[in-house]
């Protein structure tokens, strides 16, 4: 598998991840505030992780 593949494999994850945890949140799927805050920090490191390897991308 080349880095290309490798880098559009993980895009995708990373967007299923993050419209999962954007239906839980629109849905109303929240146990409490605790899960809440947990989802928020998650969907932070996500977009911080997609923005890293658009970053690495552009430098390929």
């Amino acid at each position: 598998m080349d880095e290309i593949s490798v880098i559009d494999s993980i895009k995708k994850s990373i967007s299923q991840r993050e419209q999962q945890i954007q239906e839980t949140l629109m849905s109303g799927g929240l146990k409490d505030i605790e899960h809440y805050k947990y989802l928020q920090g998650e969907l932070s490191a996500l977009y911080y992780i997609a923005n890293e390897i658009s970053d690495m991308g552009k430098n390929i």
